[in-house]
C-alpha cells in the first residue's frame, strides 16, 4: 500500500521517545503569520504556502509560480474548501469500519480505501483548494500529514485483524495510476530529500518493525 508506506517512511525523519511523530519539510516551508484570513479559513492564525502551484484545482486559481518546477518563491495564504458532502458519506466511522471488515485481501482493501469514494480520496477532496487541491503539492497544507496518518491508522487496524496473514503483503504495480511491473516486498522506498535512508518495502510493513516503533490507540 504505497500511500501508507510513504507516510511511515516520513515518520522516520524525526520521532521523539513518546512516539509523537513530527515531520521535517523538504522544499515546502511552513510558517504561521497573522494576516488577512481567506473566507474559507477560520479566524485567527493561518498558514502560508511559499511554493507551488503545479496543477491547481482551486477556483479562483492561485498566482502562477515563477518557476516551472513549482518550487519558486510564491507566498500566499493557505486556502481550504471545506464542506460536509464527502465527509458525511465516505469518511464516517461506519464507512471506515466497512472498509476494514469487508476487505479480505490487501488488494481489495487498498482499492476501496484509495478508490473514488474511499476514505483517502474523500478526505483530500474535502480539504481541497490551495495547495491541498493540487495533486503535486498537496503536502503544502499541514492537514495533509494528519490525513495520511489516518490512512496509516486504517491500514494498521486492517492488519491487526490477522497480523500473520496481513503484515507482509502488498498488491498493485509500480506506477501510481496503474501499469509498470508488479510490486514486490523487495522493492525499495527512496524519499530523497526527506530522509537519506533507503529501505526495502518489507522493512516498512509494520509499525513496530524495521525502523518503526509506534502504535495507534
Amino acid at each position: 500500500m504505497g500511500e501508507g508506506v510513504s507516510r511511515r517512511a516520513l515518520s522516520k525523519s524525526k520521532r521523539n521517545p513518546y512516539n509523537k511523530i513530527r515531520f521535517r519539510f523538504a522544499n515546502i516551508q511552513q510558517h504561521y503569520c497573522k494576516s488577512r484570513v481567506p473566507t474559507s479559513s477560520p479566524p485567527g492564525y493561518t498558514s502560508t504556502d511559499n511554493h507551488s502551484p503545479v496543477s491547481p484545482l482551486a477556483d479562483p486559481a492561485p498566482p502562477k509560480n515563477p518557476l516551472s518546477s513549482g518550487l519558486g518563491y510564491n507566498p500566499r495564504c493557505l486556502r481550504r474548501d471545506l464542506g460536509p458532502y464527502l465527509t458525511t458519506r465516505y469518511t464516517t466511522t461506519a464507512q471506515i469500519a466497512a472498509e476494514i471488515t469487508n476487505s479480505k485481501t490487501i488488494g481489495t482493501f487498498q482499492d476501496i480505501v484509495q478508490g473514488k469514494n474511499g476514505t483517502h480520496g474523500a478526505a483530500h477532496f474535502t480539504i481541497g483548494s490551495d495547495p491541498g487541491g493540487d495533486f503535486f503539492t498537496s503536502p503544502g497544507d499541514p492537514a495533509f500529514f494528519l490525513l495520511h496518518a489516518m490512512v496509516d491508522r486504517v491500514w494498521y487496524i486492517w492488519q491487526g485483524q490477522c497480523l500473520e496473514d496481513r503484515t507482509q503483503v502488498i498488491a498493485g504495480q509500480t506506477n501510481m495510476f496503474g501499469g509498470g511491473v508488479i510490486s514486490k516486498l523487495t522493492d525499495t522506498i527512496n524519499i530523497t530529500e526527506v530522509a537519506k535512508e533507503v529501505y526495502p518495502m518489507s522493512d516498512l510493513m509494520s509499525t513496530v518493525g524495521g525502523p518503526f516503533c509506534y502504535v495507534y490507540e
